[in-house]
């Protein structure tokens, strides 16, 4: 074993640096852990053993004092860190818990090295539980033995090999008794599942090993090529629609995975094909990606555009005088005006008679507006917007004249039926941007 963990620090060049070993105290991560301490002379290595404490169960305060205990006798560092009491006990959770405080110990310790003991029955457990579920062909790779700061060097290993080098080195280790409980999925593959599948072949493990390393050269390949279509499709980080629309939807499919990949929360089939569909729907412009961000259709263009963010600014206004907003200035006027001639909102000068107080301020759910020369009942401000055809990333940075709910000018677009000019006492309403 300690041999297979030199060959990967030698294949990744880990050397000269702190390393962080995530230790839950069970078998893997404690031969992990002293197979590095056998190397870190070797490799000047500096071994910290992280344990995160999910407080769940009982016995982790038994395994927080083992992994000091441990981390003594092997001369590491350790870092231990509990859960809140107020979080979700659900198996997602868990994980996304433990890999931030992975993240944070690494940073604590200023490395990019994180090493997990995942050995080689978890990658097949892994790739069973994606098969059941449903995967691609990324999803057959299963467990990669390296992704962004995490590195893997026992996931060539069988468990028995590992349970059985910790016998021959004398090396004591905690059993976590919830890893027995088939309500768990994963425990149940592991319990149930493959044991079944020694009984058809006792080398299962190897040949579904073998199937994972097809896939992962498989993916490279199309990797390739997908790669070498999407350069010529993709210009300024904007993907030509024509020329989009004229590929095998497989390639569409595996372009779109690539250009979204980074801010879908679930990549899987049912998303990318949502977002292909609109791609060939002529009717839609665009499309939500996630709370932050829309995948746009323009001018032969297809790109990601960011969602406005929502300002909350508001200036109260009591009496006539000048208001500074954002980048302008709104001038309040009391006046005699004759003529009931109303000039164009678009000249950022109106006409209004209304009761003070006002405010300035940006669209609010339930907004309501009469536009001038609508006879019939105020609409939703968002109707006005839509039949303005005025862009969605533009419609959070107008800037309204409300009472209340009720819009007397969208400035710079219209002002409000309700609120216009219709005696000669009125006010004279003057927009001036700060640039001029």
């Amino acid at each position: 074993m300690i041999e297979t963990v030199r060959n990967f620090l030698i294949k990744y060049n880990i050397k000269n640096k702190s390393v962080v070993i995530g230790f839950s105290s069970g078998p893997d991560s404690c031969a992990l852990a002293y197979s590095i301490s056998q190397l870190k002379k070797e490799f000047s290595l500096e071994i910290i053993l992280a344990y995160f404490n999910h407080g769940w169960r009982k016995e982790a305060k038994e395994e927080e004092l083992y992994t000091i205990d441990f981390a003594k006798k092997i001369n590491a560092k350790y870092f231990i860190e509990s859960a809140p009491n107020n979080i979700k006990k659900n198996e997602e959770t868990a994980r996304e818990l433990r890999y931030n405080f992975l993240e944070k110990c690494a940073k604590a310790f200023n490395t990019d090295i994180v090493l997990l003991g995942h050995n080689k029955n978890d990658n097949i457990e892994t790739l069973i539980y994606r098969i059941i579920k449903g995967t691609s062909i990324k999803g057959l790779c299963s467990i990669p033995e390296k992704r962004d700061i995490y590195y893997r060097p026992l996931l060539k290993i069988e468990k028995k090999d590992i349970l059985e080098f910790l016998k021959e080195n004398n090396i004591s280790y905690k059993i976590d008794i919830s890893n027995e409980d088939v309500k768990y999925k994963r425990n149940l593959i592991r319990k149930n599942i493959m044991p079944q599948m020694a009984i058809i072949n006792q080398n299962y493990l190897n040949s579904i090993e073998n199937l994972i390393r097809n896939a992962i050269n498989t993916k490279i390949i199309l990797d390739d090529i997908v790669l070498s279509i999407q350069k010529n499709i993709l210009q300024d980080n904007k993907i030509k629609a024509d020329d989009f629309t004229k590929l095998n939807q497989p390639i569409r499919l595996e372009i779109l995975n690539n250009f979204l990949g980074q801010y879908l929360k679930y990549r899987n089939s049912k998303n990318l094909f949502k977002f292909d569909n609109f791609i060939l729907n002529k009717l839609q412009n665009r499309i939500s990606i996630n709370k932050d961000c829309f995948l746009v259709k323009k001018n032969n263009k297809i790109y990601i555009e960011k969602k406005s963010i929502k300002n909350d600014a508001t200036i109260k206004i009591n009496s006539i005088g000048e208001y500074e907003f954002e980048n302008g200035k709104l001038l309040i006027e009391q006046i005699k005006k004759e003529d009931k001639v109303y000039p164009d909102s678009k000249e950022n000068i109106c006409y209004l008679n209304f009761e003070f107080p006002l405010e300035l301020r940006h669209r609010k759910n339930g907004d309501k507006f009469c536009p001038y020369g609508l006879k019939s009942d105020k609409m939703k401000l968002k109707d006005f917007f839509i039949n303005e055809k005025i862009d969605q990333n533009k419609k959070d940075e107008i800037i309204l004249l409300a009472k209340e709910k009720e819009i007397c000018w969208v400035i710079g677009y219209k002002i409000s039926e309700k609120y216009k000019q219709n005696n000669i006492n009125c006010y004279k309403l003057t927009w001036r941007k700060n640039n001029g």
